[in-house]
C-alpha cells in the first residue's frame, strides 16, 4: 500500500510540475508582451511630448511656413515626420494593447483551468490518501485478526513493522524488535542456521523459509514455519520483505507422536508372532504385514487383492470364502484353514480372526484381522485325542491283563502267602511295562535292551556286585518294538527272569545266565528280533518251574502260548542237563511303521485268559 500512495504522490506530483512549467511560460510570454508596450508606450509618451513642444513653438512664431517653389520647409518636414511616427507608433500600441488584451483573457483562461485543474488533483489527492488510509486500517485490521506472526523490513532486514500477534506472542513491541531485529526472539539453537538461510534471501533475493523456535511471552518456545517473500518497485529492486510466522508446534509435537505411535505400532506388529493384514470388502486385501511374506514366501503385491488365498490349501479355499460372506452379515470373521509354509514346504494350521473398522455411521471402512499359527495346537489336541483313545484302551486292555495274572497266579499257588508274593511281583512287573510305555507316549522308541535291562535291573545289579558276573548279555542296541510288543514282551522276561533268581541261574551259587540276541531277516515276513536265553549251572531244573508234568507254569504257558497267539512269536522252551534254554523270536517293525505308531494309532494289548 505504501508503494502504491507513493507512486501515485509521485504522479500527481509530476502532474502539478508540467502545469507550473506551462504557468511559468505563459507568465513570460505575457512579461515580454507587457515590456514591449511598455516600451511602445514610452515612445509614444516621448513622440507626443515632442509634438507638443513643436505646436507651440509653432503658435507663438505665428509665422507660416515658407515653401521654396513647392517644396515644403525643412521646419515643416520634421513635423509631418514626427506626426508619420506617432501614428505609426499609436498603431503598434493599438496591435499590442490588442494582443496583450488577448494574451491577459488567455492567461485568465489558462488560471482558471490551472486553479481546477490543481483543485481536481487536491481533491484526487485528498481521495487517495483516504482510500489509501482505509485501506492500511482494513490491512492493519486483517494483519491483527490473523494468528500468524507477521512482519516487515526495508530492503537490508531492518524490522520496521511488526503486527499485534507478533507483539502478543513475544511481549515485544515493534520498537524493541526495530533496535533488537526479529532473530532475537528465536531459540539460541535455531538463530545460527536461520540468520544465514536469511542473509542468503537477502544476498540472492529469494524467498526465506525456515522451521524453528520462538520464545513466547511466557518464556516457553514453540514451533513456528516462517516465511518471508521480497517486495520490488518497478524496476526491480527490492524495496521491502514481508513476512509471515505460521504457529506449528501443536502439528509438530501430534505429527512426532503419531510418528513415535507409529514407530511403536510397527515394532509391536511386526513383533508378533501372528500375522497381520487389512482387507477391504469382499476379503480384498490391501496390506499385509512381514510376517506373512515370511511364512507363505508371497512378496506384499501378491497378497494383495485375493492373492493371499493363493496360500491356502486347495481344499479350504471355498470355506474360506464362506466365512467372508457371513462375516459381512456376522460383523466378524473366523475360520481355521491350512496356510503354506515357504520354510517347510508344507501346510499348517493357521486360524484367522478379523473385525471391521467402522464409520460413524456404521458403514465398514476395512477389515484388521490375524492369522495365528495353531499348527502345533491342532497337532497336540490330535495326539492327546489319540493318548486318551489309547489310555482308555490301554486301561482295558491293562485291566484284563491283571485279571488274567491274577488268575493264573492263583491256579498257580498253594497258598495266600504263595500267591501274594507272586502277585507282587508281577505286579511290579506291569508297573515297569507302563513306565517304559509312558516314554513312548512322550514320543520316546523303546528298544529291546531297555526293556530287558529294565527288567533285569529289577533283581540284579547289572554294573556291580555278585549279580554282575553272574549275567552276560550281547546283542546290538537300539533295536526298536513296536508298542503292541511291548507289554507281553515284558511280562515273558519278567518271568524268565523271576524263575532264573528264585530258581535257576541268579538262585544257585554256580548259576550263570547268558542273553544274547540279533536281529534276522525273513524273506517272506521282514526283519525279526531274535532272543536267546540260557541258564547254565543249575542243580534241579525240574524244580525250577515248581508245576506238576499235568500242570504248565504260568511262566512258560505265557511264552509258549501268549506271545505266538498275541505277538506271532516262535518260542522254544526247554530244560537242560544244567538249566533252562528258551529263544523267542519276534517280528520288529521297520522306521516308517514305528513313524506312524507315534504319529498316533492306537495298539492292542492282550494276554491269554
Amino acid at each position: 500500500m505504501d508503494e502504491l500512495r507513493i507512486s501515485e504522490e509521485l504522479r500527481l506530483l509530476d502532474e502539478n510540475e508540467q502545469l507550473r512549467v506551462q504557468l511559468e511560460t505563459a507568465l513570460e510570454e505575457n512579461q515580454h508582451i507587457s515590456e514591449d508596450r511598455d516600451q511602445l508606450l514610452v515612445r509614444v509618451a516621448d513622440l507626443a511630448m515632442e509634438l507638443r513642444a513643436e505646436t507651440r513653438k509653432r503658435l507663438e512664431d505665428d509665422t507660416p511656413p515658407a515653401v521654396e517653389s513647392g517644396v515644403p520647409l525643412k521646419k515643416e518636414t520634421g513635423r509631418s515626420e514626427t506626426e508619420e511616427e506617432l501614428r505609426v507608433a499609436f498603431e503598434e500600441l493599438q496591435v499590442l494593447t490588442e494582443e496583450l488584451e488577448v494574451a491577459n483573457t488567455t492567461l485568465q483562461q489558462f488560471n482558471a483551468q490551472l486553479e481546477e485543474r490543481v483543485a481536481a488533483r487536491t481533491r484526487e489527492i485528498v481521495d487517495a490518501n483516504a482510500a489509501l488510509r482505509r485501506s492500511e486500517a482494513a490491512l492493519q485490521a486483517v494483519a491483527n485478526v490473523v494468528p500468524d506472526l507477521l512482519w516487515r523490513t526495508d530492503h537490508i532486514g531492518r524490522t520496521e513493522w511488526v503486527n499485534r500477534r507478533w507483539s502478543d506472542y513475544t511481549g515485544k513491541s515493534v520498537g524493541i524488535i526495530v533496535s533488537t531485529g526479529w532473530l532475537s526472539v528465536l531459540h539460541p539453537d535455531d538463530r545460527p542456521a536461520a540468520e544465514e538461510a536469511f542473509m542468503r534471501s537477502l544476498r540472492d533475493g529469494v524467498p526465506y523459509q525456515q522451521e524453528h523456535r520462538m520464545l513466547g511471552v511466557h518464556n516457553n518456545y514453540r514451533w513456528f514455519m516462517v516465511r518471508a517473500e521480497p517486495m520490488r518497485d518497478d524496476r526491480g529492486n527490492i524495496v521491502a520483505w514481508f513476512g509471515a510466522a505460521m504457529d506449528m508446534h501443536d502439528q509438530l509435537v501430534s505429527m512426532q507422536a503419531l510418528k513415535t505411535s507409529e514407530a511403536r505400532f510397527r515394532t509391536l506388529i511386526e513383533g508378533m508372532p501372528q500375522l497381520v493384514w487389512r482387507s477391504a470388502n469382499g476379503a480384498q486385501w490391501t496390506w499385509s504385514s512381514p510376517q506373512w511374506g515370511t511364512a507363505t514366501g508371497q512378496s506384499d503385491w501378491q497378497s494383495w487383492g485375493r492373492g493371499w488365498l493363493d496360500a491356502f490349501h486347495p481344499d479350504d479355499k471355498d470355506s474360506v470364502l464362506s466365512s467372508w460372506e457371513k462375516a459381512l452379515e456376522e460383523g466378524i470373521l473366523e475360520f481355521e484353514g491350512r496356510v503354506f509354509s515357504a520354510a517347510e514346504g508344507r501346510y499348517r494350521y493357521f486360524q484367522t480372526r478379523a473385525l471391521p473398522v467402522r464409520r460413524e455411521d456404521g458403514q465398514i471402512v476395512e477389515w484388521l484381522g490375524t492369522s495365528t499359527d495353531v499348527d502345533d495346537l491342532v497337532r497336540l489336541q490330535n495326539e492327546q485325542t489319540v493318548l486318551v483313545s489309547e489310555l482308555q484302551h490301554r486301561t482295558r486292555n491293562l485291566m484284563a491283563v491283571v485279571q488274567a495274572v491274577i488268575t493264573k497266579t492263583i491256579k498257580n499257588s498253594d497258598a495266600l502267602h504263595d500267591f501274594t508274593a507272586r502277585i507282587g511281583d508281577r505286579m511290579q512287573a506291569l508297573a515297569r511295562v507302563q513306565g517304559l510305555l509312558s516314554r513312548r507316549a512322550a514320543g520316546t522308541r523303546i528298544a529291546f535292551d531297555w526293556l530287558l535291562k529294565e527288567e533285569l535291573s529289577a533283581h540284579a545289579s547289572l554294573d556291580e556286585g555278585p549279580g554282575a558276573s553272574k549275567i552276560t548279555l550281547n546283542g546290538p542296541e537300539g533295536i526298536l518294538l513296536s508298542s503292541s510288543t511291548i507289554q507281553t514282551f515284558a511280562l515273558a522276561l519278567h518271568e524268565l527272569a523271576t524263575n532264573a533268581v528264585k530258581y535257576g541261574a541268579l538262585a544257585s551259587a554256580s548259576g550263570h545266565l547268558s542273553i544274547e540276541w540279533s536281529v534276522v531277516k525273513r524273506d517272506d515276513d521282514g526283519s525279526h528280533l531274535l532272543v536267546h536265553w540260557r541258564e547254565t549251572g543249575v542243580g534241579d531244573t525240574e524244580g525250577a518251574d515248581r508245576d506238576a508234568p499235568d500242570r504248565m507254569g504260568y511262566g512258560r504257558e505265557l511264552i509258549e502260548r501268549a506271545l505266538p497267539y498275541q505277538l506271532g512269536a516262535r518260542t522254544r522252551y526247554r530244560f537242560t542237563d544244567d538249566g533252562i534254554e528258551c529263544s523267542i523270536e519276534v517280528q520288529i517293525p521297520d522306521v516308517a511303521a514305528l513313524n506312524d505308531e507315534l504319529q498316533g494309532s492306537s495298539p492292542s494289548y492282550g494276554l491269554l485268559g
